[in-house]
């Protein structure tokens, strides 16, 4: 293997580090004799001579295998000649897109002497490893200003900023800062109880999940509930939609329609409209029942359960019918956010009227989905189980 790959390597000059042919005696680029760098030979051992095996003659249709490389000063052997293209087999045919083979390039190298260099003129290049290059710059290039950089907005450089200055953003990434109005909300019921919000004159969403006054804890409050909006100096807030409502209080009285929901204390009422007697049919006889006050008109207020189902109710032909904690139509004395007697219905040609008796407890009334209703300073607001109410910023 040693002998192979001696006769296979190139050799390198110690002198001028040239490569040469294998197994020179010379430098080809500078005439320095190889004998007095190459070391001392050692002893090869004694090994039995192995019988010579006459190389395989090359029959047809297959190459010739070739033993060594041959040594300098050697004669050497002509080629044989080609095979006739018959001989050839179709699996070793050259394609006529194949190049013709060519000799290696790069473990031959002009022979050239080493002169001197003049004095201030870079060092001639080492052969056989091109120009001279200078020396490579290892440090990290210097950082870029910002003032050096295009903007995020469009392309070019921006101007530079003088030192000290503030720095400034651009048009894409700048937001201005939202502006507050003269209102805002203070929660006053609620497990955020005490907290206060300044309302942006662009509005305010209020939410579970969304918007910027969130209430996860309630779940009654649905993800997306209510928005309040700013209009012509005025406060509205806008039902989305939620599945418990928006409930606002009102001073004095207020209109009901039929089947319309109201809040008292941490009660839920529907007012079911009037109670018609059915009309008589032609050949049916009339179902047996108590007789209906003449001129006298039947409503009713039914009480509404956690989930939608309905609760006590009173069916009444009198003209007043009142909700409080005792001596009232509706009676509960054990809740505390009820008055004695908190409001009063009386029916009304198109549904019935409410009138708050609370003295400043408050009755609710839920307003109709996708509506707006204004707001006056003082209002509440009830969203699930916490009650805001609305201020007058200075």
């Amino acid at each position: 293997m040693s002998q192979l790959l001696l006769s296979a390597l190139p050799v390198v000059c110690p002198n001028c580090d040239g490569f040469n042919p294998p197994r020179s005696a010379t430098c080809v680029l500078c005439g320095q004799a190889m004998e007095e760098a190459a070391p001392a030979p050692r002893p090869a051992a004694t090994t039995p001579p192995r019988p010579a095996t006459p190389p395989p003659v090359a029959g047809p249709g297959r190459p010739a295998a070739v033993a060594s490389f041959p040594r300098p000063g050697e004669p050497t052997t002509p080629p044989a000649p080609p095979l006739p293209p018959s001989a050839v087999p179709p699996g070793l045919k050259p394609s006529a897109r194949t190049p013709p083979p060519t000799a290696a390039q790069g473990l031959m190298v002009e022979a050239r002497r080493a002169a001197s260099p003049a004095a201030g003129t870079p060092p001639p290049p080492r052969a056989g490893y091109g120009p001279a290059l200078p020396p490579a710059n290892t440090r990290p290039p210097p950082p870029v200003p910002d003032n050096a950089l295009p903007p995020r907005g469009g392309t070019g450089a921006t101007a530079p900023v003088p030192a000290g200055a503030p720095p400034t953003t651009t048009g894409a990434t700048a937001r201005p800062a939202p502006v507050a109005s003269r209102f805002g909300l203070a929660v006053i019921a609620g497990t955020t109880r005490g907290q206060r919000y300044k309302l942006p004159v662009t509005g305010c969403v209020v939410g579970r999940q969304r918007g910027a006054i969130l209430f996860p804890d309630d779940v009654f409050v649905s993800p997306l509930h209510a928005t309040f909006l700013v209009k012509d100096g005025a406060l509205f807030v806008r039902d989305e939609s939620s599945a418990s409502g928006v409930y606002v209080t009102f001073a004095g009285t207020e209109p009901l329609a039929p089947r319309a929901l109201f809040s008292a204390g941490q009660r839920l009422f529907r007012f079911t409209g009037r109670v018609e007697a059915p009309a008589p049919v032609a050949g049916r006889p009339t179902p047996y029942g108590s007789p209906v006050p003449l001129g006298q008109a039947l409503y009713g207020v039914e009480e509404v359960h956690m989930g939608g189902r309905a609760g006590r109710a009173v069916v009444t032909a009198a003209a007043l019918l009142t909700i409080g904690q005792a001596h009232c139509d509706l009676a509960y004395p054990n809740d505390e956010g009820l008055a004695g007697r908190h409001c009063e219905l009386s029916p009304t040609a198109t549904g019935a009227m409410l009138r708050d008796l609370s003295g400043g407890l408050g009755t609710f009334v839920r307003i109709p989905p996708a509506t707006e209703r204004q707001l006056r300073p003082g209002d509440r607001v009830r969203l699930g189980q916490h009650v805001m109410q609305v201020e007058t910023l200075g």
